[in-house]
């Protein structure tokens, strides 16, 4: 199975305290042990790491320990997609044509990425912002 993960199932799986740790810890860990293929857009690791390095935790979670945790646990095992400048023109297109804007923009740079992958299932915690970017994409966007 080729898995695509949002930044939220990513920083959820990573933070205990997260309300929805528990559903998506099991996720990473499957990529982990070789189980499914996981697949992210490179726009979510370095969402990952801005969202990881600014969480009001205690103790923080500071740049270094944020890189560790990405190099260990993403970099290593996930299939990281990037975009090419032909890519964002696209993806700009797509979005102006749907008359999508603002926020959901970058929930737009994801779903391009993850339609780039091919994945069998998107996973996400923003099942109605992706819902409502890639409305034909409805059979394989699922929560955790």
């Amino acid at each position: 199975m080729r898995a695509f993960f949002d930044t939220s199932v990513i920083v959820s799986a990573f933070v205990k305290a997260h309300p929805r740790h528990k559903e998506c810890l099991p996720w990473l860990q499957k990529v982990k042990n070789n189980e499914i293929t996981g697949i992210m857009s490179s726009h979510s690791l370095l969402e990952a790491y801005s969202v990881l390095t600014t969480l009001p935790l205690s103790p923080r979670i500071g740049p270094s320990l944020a890189l560790k945790l990405l190099k260990e646990n993403l970099i290593s095992c996930f299939e990281i997609i990037n975009y090419s400048p032909d890519d964002n023109i696209r993806l700009l297109e797509e979005l102006s044509g749907s008359g999508l804007a603002g926020g959901s923009t970058y929930d737009g740079f994801i779903i391009y990425a993850a339609k780039k992958a091919n994945p069998d299932i998107i996973l996400t915690l923003n099942l109605n912002d992706f819902l409502r970017v890639a409305p034909e994409l409805v059979k394989i966007i699922s929560l955790p």
